[in-house]
C-alpha cells in the first residue's frame, strides 16, 4: 500500500513588507530572501496555541528561552513553500549622530537590516505534512489545524503581515521517485536540478526552534517557477502537486 497522511495547503498573500531575519546576528541585521521552514512552523504554531488558550510566544527552560512553537513542532512531518514571483531584498543606510564635547559627529554605516519586500507580483503557498500519530496523541484535531491555518497573520516579525486566501486539507501520497517537477522549496542534497532558483542555508527546524546558535542547518533550493529534480528521493503528492522531502 502507498502510505497516506494529512496535508495542509495554505495560500497566502503579503500585505506589506515581509521581514525575515537571519539568526543569530548582531544589530547589523541581514535578512533571508525566502521563507525558511522554521518561519512556516512558527506562523501556524501561533494561532494553533491560541486555540488551546496558550497566548505565550516563549518559554524559559534550563536558563534558556525557547519558542513555544517547539511544543507543537512534532505535529508536522515537513513544511515547505512555493513562491510565485521573485522577492527582492531591501534595506536602508543607518545614519548615526553623536555629540562629543559640544561637537556634532555623523557617520553612516552599512545596511542595518534588510527585508523581503512583499509588494511583488505574486503569492506564497505554504504546505504542511501532518504526523497523524502525533496529532492523535495531542489535544488538537485536524479541524484545529485547519482553523489555525486560517488564523495565520504573519510570517516572521510582527511587521510581516499576510492574508490567508485559501486553505485546503486532504490526504497526501508518499512515493519514492527519481525524477519530478516541482515549484516547492526542497533540500539540496543528493539531487540534480534543471531550472532556475536560489540556494539558501536555513535552520533544520526538526532539531529545534528558538536557540539557533548551535542548531543544525541545511541548504534549501527555492525554485523560480517549476524545476526538474533528478536523483533518489521521497516525495509527497498534494493537490496534484509534488513536494520533494528531506533525506
Amino acid at each position: 500500500m502507498v502510505p497516506l497522511t494529512l496535508f495542509l495547503k495554505v495560500h497566502l498573500r503579503p500585505t506589506g513588507i515581509i521581514a525575515l531575519r537571519a539568526l543569530p546576528q548582531s544589530k547589523m541585521r541581514t535578512a533571508l530572501r525566502y521563507v525558511p521552514p522554521t518561519t512556516l512552523i512558527g506562523a501556524i504554531a501561533y494561532p494553533l496555541l491560541h486555540i488551546s488558550g496558550d497566548r505565550g510566544e516563549t518559554t524559559y527552560e534550563k536558563k534558556n528561552f525557547k519558542s513555544k512553537a517547539e511544543s507543537v513542532m512534532s505535529l508536522f512531518k515537513w513544511a515547505t513553500i512555493k513562491v510565485e514571483g521573485k522577492p527582492k531584498l531591501y534595506g536602508s543606510l543607518l545614519k548615526i549622530n553623536t555629540i562629543y564635547r559640544g561637537k556634532v559627529q555623523s557617520a553612516v554605516t552599512s545596511f542595518p537590516f534588510a527585508v523581503l519586500y512583499g509588494e511583488f507580483d505574486g503569492s506564497l503557498t505554504a504546505a504542511y505534512l501532518i504526523d497523524e500519530d502525533a496529532l492523535s496523541k495531542s489535544t488538537y484535531t485536524p479541524k484545529d489545524l485547519e482553523r489555525a491555518a486560517w488564523g495565520i497573520t504573519r510570517l516572521g516579525s510582527r511587521e510581516s503581515i499576510v492574508s490567508v486566501e485559501e486553505v485546503k486539507m486532504g490526504k497526501t501520497v508518499f512515493r519514492e521517485r527519481d525524477k519530478v517537477r516541482t515549484a516547492y522549496a526542497f533540500p539540496f542534497k543528493g539531487v540534480h536540478v534543471q531550472g532556475k532558483g536560489t540556494l539558501q542555508t536555513v535552520v533544520d527546524w526538526r532539531s529545534g526552534i528558538g536557540d539557533y546558535s548551535n542548531a543544525k542547518r541545511m541548504v534549501m533550493f527555492y525554485p523560480e517557477g517549476t524545476v526538474e529534480v533528478r536523483g533518489k528521493f521521497s516525495t509527497a503528492e498534494i493537490d496534484e502537486e509534488v513536494i520533494v522531502l528531506a533525506p
